[in-house]
């Protein structure tokens, strides 16, 4: 058992270490806001806040994880070991930055509810983001953290128990469009027809009039082939399919389609089967809804 010990507790305290302490690390841990407690405790333990009790190990704390709402937030990013770091502290700590304040900062997606300039969809976009800016938008810097912090306690604590993190691939598969050409319907069948047409795509006129015909298998029609992987390689499967009215960015066969429904029906026999929720779902539920209801 860690104890830690803090003057405040809160949510935002509670959530950072049950996800860098017990979470990510494997270790029980116990928080508390009784000075005596710690003091007279002989468990490992280390100390959040302002400042040491005595000799513990120590985490200088931000205001972070006590504050209320959303405010602005300086951040330094400075390079620490192999990656980086912000938050900084003092240098003659140990841990000389707040790595639970930065993990929440991280995982919390804090900053996309900053001001910010939003995309043409109306999303976050990377580019935006501290960790693009700063060059580790490709490191799972919280996990780096988190492993420093466990190489640190171990050292001090050598005999700390933790559990190891067992990990597995779920293969997760989202089926935007189940199909090419088959299952869209007379009007839309007419307007691909006329799109090859006038875009002089003789190649796809003729691929999609095989496969209307029966001629040619459609060519998003490759279940059997992932199927045949799945077992082939042992692998847990979801299939995500999306369920909505037809729209700009919502093209797929319509879920009221029994193809489809059959489709969904034999891959639920092999994989888990979840909803896709489409595009206008962000601004309309009811899109999604409707179909669901059908």
């Amino acid at each position: 058992m860690l104890l830690i010990f803090s003057r405040k507790n809160g949510p935002r305290l509670r959530y950072t270490f049950d996800l860098l302490i017990r979470d990510i690390l494997g270790i029980n841990y116990k928080l508390t806001t009784s000075e005596e407690e710690f003091v007279n405790s002989s468990d490992p333990k280390f100390s959040y806040g302002d400042q040491p009790l005595g000799d513990e190990l120590f985490v200088s704390a931000a205001k972070l994880l006590f504050e209320k709402g959303i405010a602005d937030q300086e951040l330094t990013v400075f390079r620490f070991e192999n990656t980086i770091a912000f938050y900084g502290t003092h240098p003659k700590y140990t841990i000389p930055f707040d790595l639970f304040a930065a993990s929440f900062f991280m995982v919390s997606r804090y900053e996309e509810y900053l001001p910010h300039i939003r995309d043409r969809h109306d999303r976050f976009s990377a580019h935006e983001s501290i960790a693009y800016q700063k060059g580790f938008l490709k490191q799972p810097v919280v996990e780096i953290w988190a492993v420093y912090f466990k190489r640190i306690l171990l050292e001090k604590f050598p005999d700390l128990e933790y559990q190891e993190r067992k990990y597995k691939m779920i293969s997760t598969i989202d089926i935007d469009n189940a199909y090419a050409y088959k299952e869209k319907g007379l009007m839309r069948i007419a307007g691909g027809y006329l799109r090859d047409f006038s875009h002089f795509n003789f190649s796809q006129l003729t691929e999609r009039t095989k496969v209307l015909f029966g001629l040619m298998k459609d060519p998003y029609d490759t279940y059997d082939f992932q199927l045949e992987i799945q077992q082939k390689y042992n692998l847990e499967v979801i299939y995500f399919f999306l369920l909505a009215e037809y729209g700009e960015n919502d093209k797929n066969v319509p879920a009221r389609s029994k193809k489809l429904q059959s489709l969904i029906k034999n891959l639920s026999d092999y994989a888990r089967i979840g909803i896709h929720p489409s595009y206008a779902s962000n601004t309309n539920p009811e899109f999604i809804r409707s179909e669901i209801s059908k």
